[in-house]
């Protein structure tokens, strides 16, 4: 033989070689692929355990802090609602219904002393009226 078919020869060797490494190179990145796509899910599961483990956690520490909160918030009314008690009770000691029938009494006693004295003096004529039933009193407005 030639050396034309030397030549082929070792050309078509070298083919086959190529070929079986490329096929080999082929089963490794399969492999190590299939290796990731496990370690991936292995790692994905770890996540979702934690995350649950994480979450029943908060949860419980989120309804401890609202029961604490609810508790407090309890206790708080119940002072205030002692402290109106007693402040209704001192208004009532006072002969007084309210601190809107005490104003009442205030603007009412000015104006029998303005009466009384027989004219408006300039620092009376200046008072505002006084609130009559459920209306807020006028506020005057500031200047900018």
């Amino acid at each position: 033989m030639g050396l034309l078919t030397e030549d082929l020869t070792r050309l078509r060797d070298e083919i086959l070689a190529l070929r079986s490494g490329r096929q080999g190179l082929i089963h490794d990145l399969e492999q190590e692929s299939g290796d990731r796509h496990a370690a991936v899910s292995e790692m994905l599961a770890d996540f979702s355990q934690g995350f649950g483990a994480f979450a029943r956690r908060t949860k419980a520490d989120r309804l401890g802090s609202i029961s604490d909160l609810k508790r407090t918030i309890s206790g708080l009314r119940a002072e205030v609602r002692t402290d109106l008690s007693g402040i209704r009770l001192a208004w009532q000691a006072l002969g007084t219904p309210s601190r809107r029938a005490a104003e009442k009494l205030e603007v009412q006693a000015r104006v029998e002393a303005i009466a009384n004295a027989g004219g408006e003096s300039q620092t009376d004529a200046k008072l505002p009226p006084a609130p009559a039933g459920g209306q807020k009193a006028v506020r005057k407005k500031r200047k900018h």
